[in-house]
């Protein structure tokens, strides 16, 4: 006995066996041994593409790498664009200022080269009497010629007198002509002395036109002067320093204005290098569009590369395992074969009989063999079907893109989306019935209805029916676009771009369902969304068009996955019912025979019926499948009626999806709480969802779901049999593809001249041209009108202020005139009154001497108490006379010269202080009274400034207009700089009231009173400090603040030696009306 040697079953190389040993035919074994090699050889071709996908997928993971770099790159660029474009803005905007204050200077130079033609003018007038002057002067010299002619022959008749001599007449002649010529000699020496005059005087008009700038800037100054004494009428002091610095201010802005020139033109010089930056940008910009445009198609034909690759590998990977499932089969098949043959050569001595069951064991082996051939076949014509297959797919887009570079530029713009729409609806259609043929094979409902039902069925259902009515959607688009015009059809072009989002959704289902990572819940989101959005693309293109066999399709096959819904809903929720009570240990048979009769039993009835509604759906599916073979089609007569069995099913679906939902959760909350069913609870349930959804009022359960789904049967039943009457049928007439009819309407369109389409294009150039310089000159006329009547306001206004300012000129000089005059006449009257009051201090002396050395004890001088010297009476009569005179006429000169100025001109702090009998809290207050008032006093002189710098202002609002497709600041808008003005207007209103609060505020505190005055003087009756003046007139009138002071000499016949030294009445001017009395008594 030869021991049997060990065979390795997973090994392609069987053991070495004799030529007598073996049993299996040699020609069999050759061939199998070649369809390894065969296999061999496939598997290494598979390996070489498994690499080759390899190295694309690594391609494409550096790909993605690159565009991430130059995502970054991108928004880099971005952020450098828009701090460009920032800085852009802020440097425009200090252009725009630049540009205002540069304006305002060119229309300064615009007036002084007005006013230099002015003088030209005149220089002109000038030229033109000289002229005049010239031809008088030729004229005379003529008629000294005619006159010299007439003197020559009178002289030559005198010759030829008898006597010689000439006469009186000739000589009279001589004389004339004479005197004629010294007149003549004089004009010539007038006309040349005024040619020159006039000469001189031309030159020095060119020179004062060339020093018409200095006369703007002292013009300019001169307006400021009179501006600060409009505003300061009431303070000279004020007004001198404000010309001061107002003068100051002219040479800084003079400075400034020169300075900003110079940055002006740097700016200038900025903006157009960003000017040049953001073209570049642009071009950047463009390019990198164009380049994301190319990647982004490279993208793309690389996804579709490795989709392709993906397939074949996967048809590989398939074609692999087939043929591993088939050597492994084989490799089991030859060693247990071997195994078997080993044991029958060592009992073929013994046992004869084993050699039959040999012969058939062999038999076996070669049909084995035979199948495992049949499959090898099968999967080498798959294999070579698929590359046949590939090959086609080459071909076609080798074809395409060969054929792309000869279409016209109009094509890829208007037909190429609309071709391209068209065939992204097929694909939905074809994706959306795969998936439900997928999940039919997965999930079948017949048998799970028959079996236990899991809940994920019901999502699967309703993922089916959406997944249908989605794929009909996509249907009726296909045939409206087919059978549409070609308007139609170009018009579904912009359709293309809103639906690439639908169909990668839909690629992403498919992809899951491959995967066998289907989740259904999130499925549904994406299915109910695609589907909305078909929706209202249908309503805004196919509204009124829709097709009619689509429409009923869609309904039948909707009725179709509605009744699957239906039984497969009802049917878990009788499952889930029976599971419960059949959990429930405690439940009593008369609860469960209730339960079983009326819930379980109609129910039943109710899946059974749903399975009869489903059987007339199908059939009804399958005659419009048919129908649509032979090119017909229903009349619209009956899409009534299928659309009402759409909702009344949509309806009842809902519902059982609702009671499904409800009983679910109902069960699961007694079963957490460990709590029988209760028949009444579930009753209450299906009532009120039947209420709510169906709107039946129901006695019985089920009886109002009963009514529903037997309706909506009986509806499918007369349906039916309506669709199988010829009557009801037409034929739908054969119509020519739109793209067709569009092509054979651009084969006609090319024909065309192409001459004179050139011919067009250069007129329609020249047209544009044409209009935009007819724009540009109309623009330009227009700005030169408004240019030309602002120059003329301007030009009255500048004359107004001359005349203003010559008028002010006089005043200014006739006030400096008498300001002398008056001066001198004060400086005499000062020295008069200083001798009359010194010649009063020596008589009040001597009478004080008199006094002393007469009555020394006496305190008064009493006018009744003794006799009176009459010549002593009669002097100082006399001198009061005099010093009363001398007083009227030195206080009526003082109120002509001075008038209302009287007030600013006092010098408060010369003036000897008063004495007053005020405490230390009194003069605190008094200050701080003094201090508010000074500052309210401020603020109200920056505020009429303010207002009257803005009122100078100019008001006008540019409304020049927006240049197209080129940035501009916001400033320049009119609108922008309207509510600039108005913002300026409420900021000035706004600090008025708050001026006018402070004034009541403090007028109601007793410092001030209601009205608001230019100045801070409290208006009440003058005070006299006499020593008969009480204590409390003087507390009271501590804070008010004193205007003036005036000195009066207090005469002997009032004097009180007793309480007071003093030689003086004080008198205390706190208003302007205190004065105006004061003056008057003192003038009358």
């Amino acid at each position: 006995m030869t021991t049997p040697s060990k065979v390795d079953p997973f090994s392609l190389r069987g053991p070495i066996l004799l030529r007598s040993e073996q049993t299996v035919p040699l020609k069999d074994y050759e061939e199998l041994k070649l369809k390894l090699v065969i296999l061999q050889k496939k598997r290494d071709e598979d390996r070489a593409l498994i690499r080759n996908t390899e190295k694309i997928k690594e391609e494409a993971d550096s790909f993605l790498l690159a565009r991430d770099k130059l995502e970054t790159q991108l928004i880099e660029i971005q952020h450098k664009f828009r701090e460009a474009s920032s800085a852009l803005k802020k440097v425009e905007a200090e252009r725009d200022e630049f540009e205002f204050k540069n304006a305002d200077l060119q229309e300064s130079m615009e007036m002084m080269t007005l006013d230099k033609e002015m003088a030209e003018e005149r220089a002109e007038n000038l030229q033109q009497e000289v002229n005049l002057l010239k031809e008088k002067i030729e004229e005379i010299s003529v008629d000294l010629d005619v006159f010299k002619k007439e003197g020559d022959i009178v002289n030559r008749g005198q010759d030829y007198d008898g006597d010689g001599k000439p006469s009186l007449e000739a000589l009279q002649l001589e004389k004339q002509n004479e005197r004629l010529k010294e007149a003549l000699v004089r004009l010539r020496d007038v006309t040349t002395v005024q040619e020159s005059e006039l000469k001189e005087r031309i030159r020095s008009l060119e020179k004062d036109n060339a020093m018409l700038r200095d006369v703007q800037s002292q013009n300019e100054k001169l307006q400021l002067l009179v501006g600060a004494a409009e505003a300061q009428i009431e303070d000279v002091k004020q007004r001198l320093d404000d010309a001061l610095n107002a003068e100051d201010m002219l040479e800084q802005l003079t400075d400034k204005n020169l300075n900003l020139t110079e940055k002006v033109e740097e700016l200038r010089e900025a903006v157009e290098e960003l000017e040049m930056l953001k073209e570049v940008n642009d071009e950047i910009e463009e390019n990198h569009t164009e380049t994301e445009k190319q990647l982004q198609a490279e993208i793309d034909h690389k996804d579709m590369l490795l989709r392709e690759q993906l397939e074949r590998i996967r048809s590989s990977e398939e074609t692999n395992a087939d043929y591993e499932n088939t050597i492994s089969q084989f490799r089991e098949l030859v060693a247990t074969l071997q195994h078997d043959l080993e044991q029958l050569r060592h009992k073929e001595e013994s046992q004869l009989s084993e050699t039959r069951n040999l012969s058939s064991q062999t038999q076996a082996m070669m049909s084995i063999n035979m199948t495992l051939q049949s499959t090898v076949m099968k999967a080498q014509a798959k294999s070579i079907d698929l590359e046949l297959r590939r090959l086609e797919a080459l071909q076609a887009t080798d074809n395409l893109a060969y054929v792309q570079p000869y279409l016209p530029e109009s094509f890829f713009k208007s037909e190429n989306d609309s071709i391209r729409c068209l065939l992204l609806f097929k694909r939905l259609v074809f994706k959306a019935d795969l998936i439900i043929k997928h999940l039919d094979q997965n999930h079948n409902v017949s048998e799970k209805i028959a079996s236990t039902i899991p809940e994920r069925l019901i999502v699967i259902c309703e993922m089916k029916q959406r997944t249908g009515w989605l794929a009909d959607l996509a249907k009726q688009f296909v045939t409206y676009i087919e059978r549409g015009s070609v308007e139609n059809f170009l018009k579904m072009g912009q359709v293309f771009h809103e639906l690439v989002g639908t169909e990668r959704r839909l690629n992403g289902i498919v992809e899951l369902l491959r995967t066998e990572e289907l989740n259904e819940a999130e499925c549904l989101l994406d299915l109910q969304r695609m589907i909305a959005q078909l929706d209202h693309l249908s309503d805004t293109y196919i509204s009124g068009n829709r097709p009619v066999f689509d429409q009923y399709y869609a309904f039948s096959r909707a009725l179709d996955f509605n009744a699957d819904r239906i039984a497969v809903d009802l049917a878990y929720v009788v499952q889930a019912v029976t599971h419960a009570t059949r959990e429930e240990e405690n439940q009593a048979l008369d609860v469960f025979k209730e339960l079983q009769d009326d819930f379980l039993e109609p129910c039943n009835k109710l899946v059974a019926q749903a399975k009869t509604s489903k059987a007339v759906a199908r059939k009804i599916v399958r005659r419009l499948d048919d129908l649509s073979e032979q090119s017909a089609t229903l009349k619209p007569d009956l899409m009534e009626r299928f659309r009402n069995m759409h909702t009344t099913s949509n309806k009842f679906a809902t519902f059982c999806l609702e009671i499904c939902k409800r009983m679910s959760a109902y069960i699961t909350e007694r079963r957490s709480s460990k709590l029988p069913l209760v028949a009444s609870a579930m009753q209450q349930i299906l009532f009120n969802t039947t209420e709510e959804l169906l709107t039946i009022n129901e006695t019985a359960m089920w009886d109002g779901a009963w009514k529903v789904l037997d309706v909506l049967c009986q509806e499918l039943v007369n349906a039916n049999h309506s669709v199988l009457d010829d009557a009801k049928i037409e034929k739908v007439p054969p119509a020519e593809a739109p793209w067709v009819r569009r092509a054979s309407d651009l084969k006609q369109e090319v024909i065309v001249n192409h001459d004179l389409e050139k011919k067009l294009q250069m007129n329609s150039e020249e047209i544009l041209k044409l209009a935009k310089d007819v724009k540009l000159k109309d623009q330009s006329l227009q700005e030169s009108a408004v240019k030309i009547q602002l120059l003329e306001k301007r030009s009255e206004v500048v004359k107004k202020q001359t005349e203003q300012i010559k008028t002010l000129e006089e005043d200014l000089n006739k006030a400096r005139e008498q300001e002398k005059f008056f001066k001198e006449a004060c400086d005499s009257l000062s020295l008069e009154n200083e001798e009359l009051e010194r010649e009063l201090e020596e008589l009040k002396r001597a009478k004080k001497a008199e006094k002393q050395s007469s009555t020394p004890r006496k305190s008064e001088f009493d006018l009744a108490s003794g006799p009176e010297d009459p010549i002593d009476n009669m002097a100082t009569k006399t001198q009061l006379d005099s010093l009363k005179s001398a007083v009227r006429y030195l206080r009526a000169e003082n109120a002509h010269l001075k008038g209302k100025d009287i007030r600013q001109g006092l010098d408060l702090g010369a003036l000897p202080k008063f004495k007053s009998d005020e405490t230390e809290e009194d003069i605190k207050k008094r200050d701080q009274a003094k201090n508010l008032l000074k500052s309210v006093a401020l603020e109200t002189k920056v505020l009429i400034k303010d207002i009257q710098s803005i009122s100078a202002s100019p008001k006008v609002v540019s409304l020049a207009k927006h240049e197209v497709g080129r940035w501009q600041t916001q400033k320049r808008m009119p609108d922008f700089q309207f509510q600039a003005q108005q913002a300026v207007l409420f900021t000035l209103q706004k600090r008025s009231l708050e001026l006018k609060s402070k004034i009541q505020q403090l007028g109601k505190l007793g410092i001030v009173d209601g009205k608001p005055a230019k100045s801070y003087i409290r208006i009440n009756m003058f005070t006299i400090s006499h020593p008969s003046i009480t204590q409390s007139a003087v507390t009271q009138n501590t804070l008010q603040q004193s205007l003036a002071k005036i000195h009066l000499p207090r005469l002997s016949l009032l004097a009180d030696a007793s309480t007071s030294t003093s030689l003086h009445h004080h008198v205390n001017l706190r208003s302007v009306a205190e004065f105006e009395r004061i003056h008057a008594i003192f003038v009358n």
